[in-house]
């Protein structure tokens, strides 16, 4: 089963999966994030507001589970738009043969409301989708997307309050 956990910046993707993990039985589960999550601690998923869970760094290069104890039936993994989509999808399509859930948060879109990563394929393999929303920064309405303070023209762009905010589909233009 794989289960996907999407919304933009600030809808509590990390709180959801750290709150999931928090019901799971020790050793039935994996929390991991990509290497290139540099915004807060190693070795740990962290929220905005600090709560932080321990976690494996994968490498987004050549993502690798063989370290895993096979005792583990849950992998949960946070920011799947930093990985590539064809190593991702075969990563997650192997580990689920092998009869693992999947569990992982990703953003759904960029800044300028274009797929990230491995956005569109997890979509069309995914069991289960689950959508979160943050609170829009300028009338405080459900807000589905991510907007950039900051200029800066690359996609990736890691960052967090000082960089991003979250918006919504009407206040989009204005923010």
């Amino acid at each position: 089963m794989i289960t996907v956990v999407g919304g933009p910046m600030f809808s509590g993707k990390t709180t959801w999966l750290i709150n999931y993990v928090k019901k799971l039985a020790p050793g039935s589960f994996v929390l991991c994030k990509p290497d290139v999550d540099t915004r807060f601690k190693k070795n740990a998923c962290v929220t905005h507001h600090g709560t932080s869970f321990p976690a494996i760094n994968l490498n987004t290069k050549k993502i690798d589970f063989s370290k895993i104890n096979k005792n583990v039936k849950t992998i949960l993994i946070d920011e799947l738009n930093f990985f590539s989509p064809e190593l991702l999808i075969k990563a997650l399509r192997e580990q689920q043969e092998q009869g693992k859930n999947i569990i992982g948060a990703r953003l759904l879109f960029d800044y300028q409301k274009k797929p990230f990563g491995a956005t569109l394929p997890l979509s069309k393999i995914a069991d289960t989708f689950i959508q979160l929303y943050a609170i829009c920064d300028g009338c405080k309405k459900d807000a589905k997307h991510s907007y950039r303070k900051v200029r800066a023209k690359n996609q990736f762009l890691l960052g967090a309050m000082e960089t991003y905010g979250a918006c919504c589909e009407e206040c989009w233009e204005t923010l």
